[in-house]
């Protein structure tokens, strides 16, 4: 098997990147719901995905983690996969508009469940009530696919918590923001990842072939 591969070929399967008109329709979707879950949800879904995070990153934000501004909320993230020192890396969102806001919903959130202190996204009792234990990164997976399908959205074998990230520097990429400005709202340590985003939404955008077909005169 492994010599048929290595012959013919065989693409990395990867995760759809989720387009802010995605995003949307999920948020549409679970607006439709004023439940507890609904919002705790709609607040991942925005800050995951304008935050660029990992699932382990959502399921690690800390109320006092979180600086509120002028512009929007500053996160620190003080361990993550590309912070081999623990340092800390800072994640900074902005306020939105009227479809999407990340902090907006951030705020509904933390309101509506009166989380003042410790991992703000946390589990739901039957009850109503929010449990003392912060989600884990597989619920966080689970709640990706559940929202995908509550929006009924194309690709949701492929739709996974990196979604969110893939779809934040693809859909950058396309609005034509400079890889410094991709990589630091992801915290990217390699220019070649951040790449890969920008040559897949491009693809048709700068093609070669295309251009020779512009340049060709009707016969």
């Amino acid at each position: 098997m492994i010599g048929i591969t290595r012959i013919h070929g065989k693409p990395k399967e990867k995760s759809y990147a989720l387009l802010p008109k995605d995003l949307q329709k999920m948020v549409e979707a679970l607006s439709q719901d004023l439940s507890l879950l609904s919002v705790r949800d709609i607040a991942i879904l925005q800050i995951g995905f304008f935050g660029a995070l990992r699932r382990s990153e959502i399921t690690h934000i800390y109320y006092e983690h979180i600086t509120w501004q002028k512009e929007g909320i500053e996160i620190l993230l003080p361990s993550s996969k590309t912070d081999q020192l623990h340092e800390g890396q800072f994640c900074a969102i902005p306020y939105g508009n009227h479809f999407l806001c990340p902090v907006t919903a951030l705020k509904n959130w933390l309101t509506q469940s009166n989380i003042k202190e410790g991992a703000i996204f946390r589990g739901i009792l039957k009850n109503n009530s929010i449990s003392d234990t912060p989600l884990t990164p597989l619920s966080i997976n689970h709640i990706i696919k559940r929202c995908a399908h509550l929006a009924n959205l194309s690709n949701i074998d492929n739709i996974t918590p990196h979604s969110l990230r893939r779809g934040l520097a693809t859909s950058s990429a396309q609005a034509h923001a400079s890889i410094q400005t991709i990589m630091r709202a992801g915290r990217w340590k390699q220019v070649n990842t951040v790449m890969e985003y920008i040559e897949a939404s491009a693809r048709f955008e700068d093609s070669a072939a295309a251009k020779v077909l512009e340049s060709v005169d009707a016969v």
